[in-house]
Parts: structure tokens; sequence; C-alpha cells
């Protein structure tokens, strides 16, 4: 587990350090409008509060389906996350700000890493990052661990986002 974090720092230094310039797609982008009441952490204008470079909020739960979505907020240009999401196993993770980016996204089963091979990072703005496929639930997800690498490879900081219910 320990060479994987290091093997996932190391190849965002050397990706970032490469960074080109991109246009973020559209079709997930939210107006900052669209964003309120995402949780109880709201301001008394009904807008979410995130002072982080990047915030998250777990959302939209379909328990038919086993899914939910991994919302995002980032300030900065974004080139590469990972996190673990105990409460679930982890089958896989689509759509999403991370394949209209083309990342290459792989998981095990409580955790999630995704980056660019071309060293395009995600543009500063908000949309859906991913949604998580899962089974074998237990009462809640939480999200964990979390690491967002920025240019030349820095830490971003994050938000710990609530943990969602699974019932």
């Amino acid at each position: 587990m320990h060479i994987r974090v290091i093997f996932f720092i190391v190849l965002f230094f050397s990706i970032s350090c490469q960074s080109k310039k991109s246009n973020a797609s559209e079709s997930n982008i939210k107006t900052s409008a669209e964003v309120k009441n995402l949780d109880s952490k709201n301001d008394e204008h009904g807008r979410w509060k995130c002072e982080e470079e990047v915030c998250l909020h777990l959302r939209n739960h379909d328990k038919s389906k086993r899914t939910f979505e991994i919302f995002m907020i980032n300030s900065v240009p974004i080139f590469g996350f990972q996190c673990d999401l105990p409460g679930v196993d982890i089958i896989n993770s689509s759509g999403g700000l991370l394949d209209e980016n083309e990342y290459q996204t792989s998981n095990s089963a409580s955790r999630l890493l995704s980056f660019s091979m071309q060293a395009k990072p995600i543009s500063a703005g908000m949309g859906i990052l991913t949604e998580v496929h899962y089974d074998k639930p237990l009462e809640e997800v939480c999200m964990t661990q979390i690491i967002f690498a920025g240019i030349g490879g820095s830490k971003l900081s994050s938000n710990n986002p609530d943990c969602m219910e699974l019932d």
C-alpha cells in the first residue's frame, strides 16, 4: 500500500512538471447558484461554505443502482486525485470531470486513484468529479485519505466531506 502511495506522488510530480494548458469541458461545470443547499455547511445566504483549494461533497446516492457522486469545487488546477471510501467495496467509477479530461482511473475495493498520462489538468471550476459504483455497503460511506496533486506535484488542501448515509 505504501508503495502505491509513493508511486502516486512520484508520478504526479513528474507529470505535473510537464503541465499543459487545457480547456475544461463545460457539461459538468456548474454555476455557483447551482451549488446551493449541498449540505448543512451553508452560509446565511444558502451558499456552500468551503475555504480549501478543493471542496468535496458526496451526493445523489441511488440505492437501487448502488451509485453516488463525488461533487467538487476547485479554485486551482488539479493534476491527480486519490481517496479511500470506507463503507463500500468500490466496483469502479465513471463519468464526470475525470472522464471528460481523459484521466486514467483505477481502484481497489476501498481506494480510487486517478491522473492524466498527458499531464492535462482539471481546470479550476466545479462539477461532478466522478460517479462511484459500489457493492457490499455498510450504513454509511465516508471519504478519507484524500490527496489532490497540484502544479509541480504540490499537495492541495481539501475539506473532509460529511459521510453519506446509505440506507
